[in-house]
């Protein structure tokens, strides 16, 4: 089999020796790969600010098919066309029970094994032809059946954690709402919100390409330096209600933190790595700020966000994927491109 695979820090190589997975446990089922991203917190592990195992195959959004299932496996079979959302849940633990699968007590991250404990099994990532799928009745979720296998990878992770984003901020139809960090899922939060009748919205990134796919949005747009200037001419007054963090830095918290008025909700949804805050305690006390962290909750999510997303996968496909559908032998260049921040390099999709 074919994949990527993370060795060191900054160091992904495209191996073709790797075993098929297959079918371990009753629940599993393994999926041929049709499609795979490219995520944000992919950089992390890359980048050396996060710890995980070398020699596990990378990324945690797959589209694909169902080429084996287990004999316990309900409600999927082979042939069927399925997302596979970043984390596996098994649906009946108290955290899934309450709508947190990402913290399902059972539950896997895709392209991840903990550095410090070498007994833990890696579960592989989805940058391959083929992925096992733990859990696989209470994890897997139907492609809908107008959105291409392209699209789809925006619903594995990208699009319902922007989500997840927005409804956290608590914004309603014509509230302000400021999005920092422009990355694929700060671009779908700025999709969402506008799509839901928030407004204004306004788009924050350094890099002006990110910036001008936010204003094909519907945003209006700014650098971080202007963040504070345009917000107020924006929304007169006190600042925005609600301000979505997507960049995954203390700057981004700082800023962000800066852009709430008094009361208002400060909703971080990028992956952490930072040892501290942003903002101190005494900036979010004298603020009386909401402030609301964690992981995106996907698989969740879904069952909310798929019967309203109409036309706006395909519309975030248009602007977001800058690079759809490369080859897995590209992939180390891709990785590069992406650290680089490189203006076309926003959201990559592998074809394996």
């Amino acid at each position: 089999m074919r994949g990527l695979v993370l060795e060191d820090v900054r160091r992904v190589v495209h191996r073709t020796d790797l075993p098929d997975p297959t079918v371990t446990v009753p629940t599993d089922v393994v999926v041929a790969v049709r499609r795979a991203g490219l995520c944000g917190s992919d950089l992390h592990p890359y980048e050396g600010r996060e710890p995980v195992r070398f020699g596990v195959v990378c990324g945690h959004e797959a589209v694909g098919e169902v080429v084996a299932a287990g004999t316990e496996v309900d409600g999927f079979a082979v042939g069927d066309r399925v997302l596979v959302p970043f984390t596996t849940s098994c649906g009946a633990c108290g955290p899934c029970r309450r709508g947190l699968t990402a913290r399902c007590v059972r539950g896997e991250l895709f392209g991840f094994g903990p550095a410090d404990d070498p007994t833990v099994p890696a579960l592989h990532g989805g940058q391959a032809q083929y992925v096992r799928v733990p859990l696989a009745g209470s994890t897997l979720v139907r492609v809908p059946a107008d959105v291409d296998d392209t699209a789809a990878v925006l619903l594995t992770d990208n699009l319902p954690t922007g989500w997840c984003a927005v409804e956290r901020a608590g914004v309603g139809a014509g509230d302000a709402l400021a999005v920092v960090g422009l990355g694929a899922v700060g671009l779908c939060a700025v999709a969402v919100a506008t799509a839901t009748g928030a407004g204004p919205v306004l788009a924050v990134d350094p890099v002006a390409e990110r910036r001008r796919a936010a204003a094909r949005l519907g945003a209006e747009v700014a650098t971080p330096e202007d963040a504070a200037a345009t917000m107020a001419a924006l929304a007169p007054g006190d600042g925005a209600p609600a301000v979505v963090e997507a960049a995954g830095t203390t700057a981004a918290q700082r800023l962000a933190c800066a852009l709430v008025r008094p009361g208002g909700t400060l909703s971080v949804i990028a992956v952490q790595t930072g040892a501290g805050f942003g903002f101190t305690p005494v900036a979010a006390y004298d603020a009386n700020l909401t402030v609301r962290f964690g992981r995106a909750s996907v698989r969740a999510a879904l069952d909310r966000v798929l019967p309203q997303v109409d036309d706006l996968v395909a519309r975030l496909a248009q602007v977001v994927l800058t690079r759809p559908a490369l080859d897995l032998a590209d992939g180390p260049d891709a990785y590069a491109r992406f650290a680089r921040r490189d203006a076309d390099t926003v959201k990559v999709v592998f074809a394996p």
